[in-house]
Protein backbone atom coordinates (compact mmCIF):
# COMPACT_ATOMS: atom_id res chain seq x y z
CA UNK A 1 0.00 0.00 0.00
CA UNK A 2 1.39 3.67 -0.98
CA UNK A 3 1.70 6.48 1.31
CA UNK A 4 -1.53 6.45 4.01
CA UNK A 5 -0.69 10.51 4.03
CA UNK A 6 0.19 13.13 1.59
CA UNK A 7 0.29 16.28 0.88
CA UNK A 8 -0.97 18.89 -2.38
CA UNK A 9 -0.36 22.43 -3.24
CA UNK A 10 -3.05 24.53 -3.76
CA UNK A 11 -4.52 25.06 -6.86
CA UNK A 12 -3.53 28.33 -8.13
CA UNK A 13 -4.97 27.85 -11.37
CA UNK A 14 -8.99 26.41 -10.63
CA UNK A 15 -10.90 25.32 -8.31
CA UNK A 16 -11.04 22.69 -5.90
CA UNK A 17 -14.50 20.57 -4.97
CA UNK A 18 -15.18 17.52 -2.52
CA UNK A 19 -17.85 15.47 -3.36
CA UNK A 20 -19.42 13.65 -0.58
CA UNK A 21 -19.74 9.43 -0.28
CA UNK A 22 -20.33 8.62 -3.97
CA UNK A 23 -21.67 5.05 -2.62
CA UNK A 24 -21.74 4.36 -6.68
CA UNK A 25 -23.56 7.81 -8.03
CA UNK A 26 -21.30 8.90 -10.65
CA UNK A 27 -24.13 10.07 -12.92
CA UNK A 28 -25.40 12.37 -9.85
CA UNK A 29 -21.74 13.13 -9.78
CA UNK A 30 -21.44 13.99 -13.38
CA UNK A 31 -24.69 16.24 -13.28
CA UNK A 32 -22.97 18.50 -10.31
CA UNK A 33 -19.76 18.68 -12.46
CA UNK A 34 -21.73 19.87 -15.38
CA UNK A 35 -23.72 22.15 -13.44
CA UNK A 36 -20.42 23.87 -12.12
CA UNK A 37 -18.78 23.81 -15.33
CA UNK A 38 -16.16 21.70 -14.22
CA UNK A 39 -12.88 22.44 -15.96
CA UNK A 40 -10.50 19.45 -15.88
CA UNK A 41 -7.60 21.28 -17.29
CA UNK A 42 -7.69 23.71 -14.04
CA UNK A 43 -9.81 22.40 -11.76
CA UNK A 44 -9.81 19.22 -8.92
CA UNK A 45 -11.87 16.60 -7.40
CA UNK A 46 -11.52 15.23 -4.24
CA UNK A 47 -13.89 12.32 -2.66
CA UNK A 48 -14.18 11.66 0.92
CA UNK A 49 -14.22 8.26 0.34
CA UNK A 50 -16.98 5.16 0.32
CA UNK A 51 -16.44 5.20 -3.76
CA UNK A 52 -18.45 1.90 -3.94
CA UNK A 53 -21.54 0.35 -2.89
CA UNK A 54 -25.33 0.32 -2.64
CA UNK A 55 -25.48 3.05 -6.10
CA UNK A 56 -25.87 2.09 -9.78
CA UNK A 57 -22.24 2.48 -10.99
CA UNK A 58 -19.28 1.23 -8.48
CA UNK A 59 -17.23 0.77 -10.90
CA UNK A 60 -17.36 3.52 -13.09
CA UNK A 61 -16.70 5.45 -9.75
CA UNK A 62 -13.89 3.45 -9.06
CA UNK A 63 -12.77 4.67 -12.76
CA UNK A 64 -12.51 8.25 -11.75
CA UNK A 65 -9.22 7.13 -9.87
CA UNK A 66 -7.37 6.81 -13.29
CA UNK A 67 -8.33 10.50 -14.02
CA UNK A 68 -5.31 13.14 -13.42
CA UNK A 69 -7.83 15.41 -11.47
CA UNK A 70 -9.41 13.36 -9.48
CA UNK A 71 -8.24 11.77 -5.71
CA UNK A 72 -9.74 10.50 -3.44
CA UNK A 73 -9.24 8.62 0.08
CA UNK A 74 -10.00 5.19 0.92
CA UNK A 75 -13.19 4.92 3.28
CA UNK A 76 -15.05 1.84 5.20
CA UNK A 77 -16.54 0.54 1.93
CA UNK A 78 -12.82 0.75 0.41
CA UNK A 79 -11.40 -1.08 3.50
CA UNK A 80 -14.04 -3.81 3.34
CA UNK A 81 -13.62 -4.32 -0.55
CA UNK A 82 -9.55 -5.00 0.05
CA UNK A 83 -10.56 -6.58 3.00
CA UNK A 84 -12.75 -9.50 1.06
CA UNK A 85 -10.30 -9.80 -2.12
CA UNK A 86 -7.22 -9.64 -0.37
CA UNK A 87 -6.90 -13.84 -0.46
CA UNK A 88 -7.27 -13.03 -4.48
CA UNK A 89 -4.71 -10.30 -4.47
CA UNK A 90 -2.19 -12.40 -2.93
CA UNK A 91 -3.09 -15.74 -4.81
CA UNK A 92 -4.87 -14.33 -8.48
CA UNK A 93 -7.85 -16.84 -8.26
CA UNK A 94 -11.02 -16.93 -7.05
CA UNK A 95 -12.98 -20.67 -6.82
CA UNK A 96 -16.02 -19.54 -5.40
CA UNK A 97 -17.61 -15.40 -4.79
CA UNK A 98 -18.89 -16.70 -1.72
CA UNK A 99 -15.72 -17.80 -0.64
CA UNK A 100 -13.17 -15.20 -1.48
CA UNK A 101 -12.80 -14.14 2.49
CA UNK A 102 -14.95 -14.26 5.30
CA UNK A 103 -16.22 -10.91 6.03
CA UNK A 104 -19.80 -8.99 5.22
CA UNK A 105 -18.72 -7.47 2.90
CA UNK A 106 -21.01 -8.70 -0.19
CA UNK A 107 -23.82 -8.09 2.53
CA UNK A 108 -22.78 -4.13 3.14
CA UNK A 109 -23.63 -3.23 -0.66
CA UNK A 110 -20.51 -4.97 -2.33
CA UNK A 111 -23.03 -7.69 -4.13
CA UNK A 112 -21.82 -5.67 -7.17
CA UNK A 113 -18.55 -7.49 -7.79
CA UNK A 114 -20.17 -10.38 -8.10
CA UNK A 115 -21.24 -9.25 -12.11
CA UNK A 116 -17.44 -9.09 -12.61
CA UNK A 117 -16.79 -12.29 -11.65
CA UNK A 118 -15.22 -14.71 -14.35
CA UNK A 119 -16.12 -18.39 -13.16
CA UNK A 120 -14.23 -20.27 -16.24
CA UNK A 121 -11.16 -18.23 -15.65
CA UNK A 122 -11.52 -18.07 -11.63
CA UNK A 123 -10.62 -14.02 -11.78
CA UNK A 124 -12.50 -10.64 -12.25
CA UNK A 125 -12.46 -8.47 -15.11
CA UNK A 126 -9.26 -6.74 -15.93
CA UNK A 127 -11.31 -3.67 -15.60
CA UNK A 128 -12.53 -4.47 -12.00
CA UNK A 129 -8.82 -5.44 -11.97
CA UNK A 130 -7.81 -2.13 -12.37
CA UNK A 131 -10.24 -0.44 -9.98
CA UNK A 132 -8.75 -2.84 -7.41
CA UNK A 133 -5.79 -2.44 -7.87
CA UNK A 134 -6.31 1.58 -7.88
CA UNK A 135 -7.70 1.12 -4.72
CA UNK A 136 -5.20 -0.25 -2.70
CA UNK A 137 -2.74 2.79 -3.36
CA UNK A 138 -5.60 5.26 -1.87
CA UNK A 139 -4.22 7.50 1.18
CA UNK A 140 -6.47 7.64 4.16
CA UNK A 141 -5.55 11.41 4.68
CA UNK A 142 -5.03 14.49 2.22
CA UNK A 143 -3.23 17.65 3.04
CA UNK A 144 -4.19 20.30 0.59
CA UNK A 145 -2.18 23.68 0.80
CA UNK A 146 -0.97 25.87 3.20
CA UNK A 147 -1.86 28.51 6.32
CA UNK A 148 -5.64 29.79 5.94
CA UNK A 149 -5.70 27.93 2.46
CA UNK A 150 -5.31 24.77 4.11
CA UNK A 151 -8.05 21.84 4.35
CA UNK A 152 -7.63 18.45 4.50
CA UNK A 153 -9.66 15.03 2.82
CA UNK A 154 -10.70 11.99 4.81
CA UNK A 155 -13.30 9.98 5.26
CA UNK A 156 -14.73 9.61 8.60
CA UNK A 157 -13.15 12.06 11.98
CA UNK A 158 -9.74 12.81 13.39
CA UNK A 159 -11.66 12.49 16.92
CA UNK A 160 -9.60 10.53 19.23
CA UNK A 161 -10.97 7.86 21.13
CA UNK A 162 -12.11 8.85 24.54
CA UNK A 163 -12.48 12.34 23.02
CA UNK A 164 -15.50 13.25 25.73
CA UNK A 165 -12.71 13.65 28.50
CA UNK A 166 -10.13 14.98 26.56
CA UNK A 167 -9.21 18.86 26.98
CA UNK A 168 -8.10 18.67 23.13
CA UNK A 169 -10.46 16.36 21.29
CA UNK A 170 -8.73 16.08 17.76
CA UNK A 171 -5.39 15.61 15.93
CA UNK A 172 -4.46 19.19 14.88
CA UNK A 173 -2.36 20.54 12.10
CA UNK A 174 0.57 20.10 14.27
CA UNK A 175 0.36 16.44 14.63
CA UNK A 176 -0.43 16.00 11.03
CA UNK A 177 2.59 17.55 10.19
CA UNK A 178 4.60 15.25 12.06
CA UNK A 179 3.02 12.20 10.66
CA UNK A 180 3.37 13.57 7.07
CA UNK A 181 7.52 14.49 8.21
CA UNK A 182 7.47 10.80 9.54
CA UNK A 183 5.11 9.63 6.76
CA UNK A 184 3.45 7.12 8.98
CA UNK A 185 0.25 7.34 10.76
CA UNK A 186 -0.16 5.35 13.95
CA UNK A 187 -2.12 2.37 14.27
CA UNK A 188 -4.58 3.64 16.54
CA UNK A 189 -5.64 7.28 13.59
CA UNK A 190 -5.76 4.86 10.63
CA UNK A 191 -8.63 3.44 12.44
CA UNK A 192 -10.36 6.12 13.33
CA UNK A 193 -10.16 7.88 9.87
CA UNK A 194 -11.91 5.07 8.15
CA UNK A 195 -13.95 3.63 10.60
CA UNK A 196 -14.93 6.27 13.69
CA UNK A 197 -18.36 7.78 13.64
CA UNK A 198 -18.54 9.50 17.24
CA UNK A 199 -19.26 13.35 16.86
CA UNK A 200 -21.70 14.36 14.23
CA UNK A 201 -24.99 13.22 16.29
CA UNK A 202 -23.20 15.55 19.05
CA UNK A 203 -25.23 18.89 19.41
CA UNK A 204 -23.11 20.37 22.63
CA UNK A 205 -20.01 19.89 20.28
CA UNK A 206 -18.88 23.33 18.76
CA UNK A 207 -18.21 23.86 15.13
CA UNK A 208 -14.79 25.11 15.35
CA UNK A 209 -11.99 23.65 17.03
CA UNK A 210 -8.67 25.47 16.80
CA UNK A 211 -5.65 24.61 15.69
CA UNK A 212 -7.77 21.97 12.98
CA UNK A 213 -7.51 23.39 9.52
CA UNK A 214 -11.30 22.63 7.75
CA UNK A 215 -11.51 18.59 7.16
CA UNK A 216 -14.09 17.47 4.62
CA UNK A 217 -15.49 13.89 5.85
CA UNK A 218 -18.24 11.97 5.34
CA UNK A 219 -19.15 8.57 6.32
CA UNK A 220 -22.45 9.43 8.46
CA UNK A 221 -25.13 10.72 6.15
CA UNK A 222 -27.33 13.68 7.16
CA UNK A 223 -29.51 15.98 4.78
CA UNK A 224 -27.40 18.61 5.01
CA UNK A 225 -23.71 19.23 5.07
CA UNK A 226 -22.60 19.88 8.79
CA UNK A 227 -19.67 21.10 10.55
CA UNK A 228 -18.52 19.66 13.81
CA UNK A 229 -14.53 21.01 15.16
CA UNK A 230 -13.91 21.98 12.07
CA UNK A 231 -14.62 18.76 10.64
CA UNK A 232 -17.25 19.43 7.45
CA UNK A 233 -19.26 16.49 6.96
CA UNK A 234 -20.13 16.22 3.12
CA UNK A 235 -22.38 12.68 3.18
CA UNK A 236 -26.00 13.48 2.82
CA UNK A 237 -27.23 10.22 1.40
CA UNK A 238 -26.75 10.18 -2.18
CA UNK A 239 -27.66 6.41 -2.27
CA UNK A 240 -30.89 7.04 -0.75
CA UNK A 241 -32.38 8.74 -3.24
CA UNK A 242 -32.72 5.67 -6.18
CA UNK A 243 -36.54 5.26 -6.14
CA UNK A 244 -36.19 1.31 -5.88
CA UNK A 245 -33.60 1.72 -2.68
CA UNK A 246 -35.16 0.12 0.33
CA UNK A 247 -36.63 3.12 2.25
CA UNK A 248 -34.87 5.06 0.33
CA UNK A 249 -37.11 7.28 -1.47
CA UNK A 250 -36.77 10.39 0.87
CA UNK A 251 -36.64 13.42 -1.31
CA UNK A 252 -34.25 14.89 2.11
CA UNK A 253 -31.17 13.49 0.64
CA UNK A 254 -29.13 14.22 -1.93
CA UNK A 255 -24.98 14.08 -3.15
CA UNK A 256 -23.31 16.84 -2.34
CA UNK A 257 -20.35 18.75 -4.19
CA UNK A 258 -18.27 21.61 -2.35
CA UNK A 259 -16.56 24.56 -3.89
CA UNK A 260 -13.64 25.23 -1.61
CA UNK A 261 -13.04 28.65 -2.65
CA UNK A 262 -16.23 29.77 -3.58
CA UNK A 263 -17.46 28.26 0.36
CA UNK A 264 -20.97 26.87 -1.07
CA UNK A 265 -22.14 23.49 -1.99
CA UNK A 266 -24.60 22.03 -4.76
CA UNK A 267 -26.74 19.02 -4.55
CA UNK A 268 -28.08 16.31 -6.79
CA UNK A 269 -30.67 13.83 -6.30
CA UNK A 270 -32.40 10.95 -8.84
CA UNK A 271 -35.22 12.33 -7.17
CA UNK A 272 -34.98 15.37 -9.15
CA UNK A 273 -33.47 17.32 -11.77
CA UNK A 274 -32.79 20.53 -10.31
CA UNK A 275 -29.51 21.20 -9.04
CA UNK A 276 -29.35 23.17 -5.67
CA UNK A 277 -26.88 25.81 -4.58
CA UNK A 278 -26.46 26.72 -0.99
CA UNK A 279 -24.02 28.90 0.75
CA UNK A 280 -21.90 28.02 3.52
CA UNK A 281 -20.26 30.52 6.34
CA UNK A 282 -19.07 28.61 8.83
CA UNK A 283 -15.20 27.84 8.56
CA UNK A 284 -12.45 26.81 10.81
CA UNK A 285 -10.07 28.92 13.37
CA UNK A 286 -6.39 27.49 12.71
Amino acid sequence: MGNNIRKLTENILGKDYVAGDLHGCLSLLQRLLKEVEFDQDRDRLFSVGDLIDRGPDSLGCLQLLAQPWFYAVQGNHENMLLNFFLPYLQGGRIKNMNDVNKTDFLFNGGDWVEQYFLPDQQRMTPEFNQGLLRTIDLPLLWIIGEGENRFHIIHAELVKSGYKNLKIPVWRDTEIDQWLDQQILPDNVEERLAWARSIMSCQELPALQEGLSPTFCGHTYSPKPQQVLSHINLDTGAFLTQSDYPNGSSKKYSLTLFDVKGNCWFSGSYQRERVIREGFTVWAEV
